[in-house]
């Protein structure tokens, strides 16, 4: 197992039995995102995907707001930086924490309430299940503000939501209300700001206690089928079958059966 990385400041963990909370803390910003919590929350899902005892991943944020997007006003701008600065940064930086979300062979669940714009915004469609609040505002600013998507937003988007919608909040910057990005198939669901955190840990356990190979292979399948021709994908459902099939899971799944009772997966 890869140790968990040392939690910089803006960032909380914590290890709870099977569930590993990640909390986005920096309510003051509206936990706008640091150079630091970007890459503390990239170790920190390497390090999820190596530890066996974790089966599901819950990500959510200390106040009223999920995540206002990356924090330039963090950064020391009198100096002007040399040409290209912004293209090499970004390969080591955020081109490297959507991928970490969708290529961790865990489910990510959040929940999200107030401003989830931006880096926010993509770090809320990058999870497998998002439960928002029905008044949060959810906003893709970058061509309001003169310059291009980045952190995958316009590689996520179309995928979710079509290509016209994606336009309409790419080019124009339209802004959804949490209930609208239910309704667009955006995220998992909406619902009142008081109860999201509760309906979050309540998609939490049931996770936590489904057969989390399987599960994690599925999740695999599903990302890698998006770029993937049918005679590739059906390869990669073989093997996922194949290792699948050599879990402790997958025989207690047949015992289930044949005993006609819900299975007790052990995660294994």
């Amino acid at each position: 197992m890869k140790p968990y990385p040392e939690v910089p400041e803006g960032l909380l963990v914590d290890r709870d039995g099977t569930v590993l909370r990640i909390r986005l803390n920096r309510p003051e910003r509206r936990n706008a995102m640091t150079d630091d919590m970007v890459l503390g929350l990239i170790e920190t899902l390497d390090a999820a995907g190596n530890d066996d005892g974790v089966r599901v991943i819950s990500l959510s944020a200390v106040g009223a707001n999920f995540c206002s997007g990356f924090d330039l006003a963090q950064r020391d701008t009198r100096e002007r930086p040399r040409a290209g600065s912004t293209q090499r940064r970004m390969r080591w930086h955020v081109n490297r924490l959507i991928p970490a979300m969708l290529e961790v062979q865990l489910p990510i669940v959040s929940a999200a309430t107030g401003w989830i714009a931006g880096l926010g915004l993509n770090l809320l469609l990058a999870s497998d299940f998002a439960i928002v609040a029905e008044d949060a505002r959810l906003w893709s600013p970058f061509t309001s503000s003169g310059f291009t998507p980045d952190s995958g937003g316009s590689w996520l988007l179309p995928r979710l939501v079509g290509v016209a919608r994606a336009k309409e909040m790419i080019l124009l910057g339209r802004q959804l209300t949490g209930a609208e990005a239910a309704s667009w198939g955006l995220v998992y669901r909406s619902a009142p700001s008081p109860e999201v955190n509760a309906l979050a840990d309540d998609l939490v356990r049931e996770l936590a206690a489904a057969a989390t190979v399987a599960v994690g292979l599925a999740k695999l399948l599903i990302h890698r089928g998006l770029s993937s021709d049918l005679n590739a994908h059906l390869a990669d459902e073989a093997l996922a079958l194949e290792l699948a099939s050599r879990s402790e899971d997958f025989k207690e799944g047949g015992r289930a059966r044949a005993e006609k009772r819900r299975p007790e997966f052990g995660g294994r």
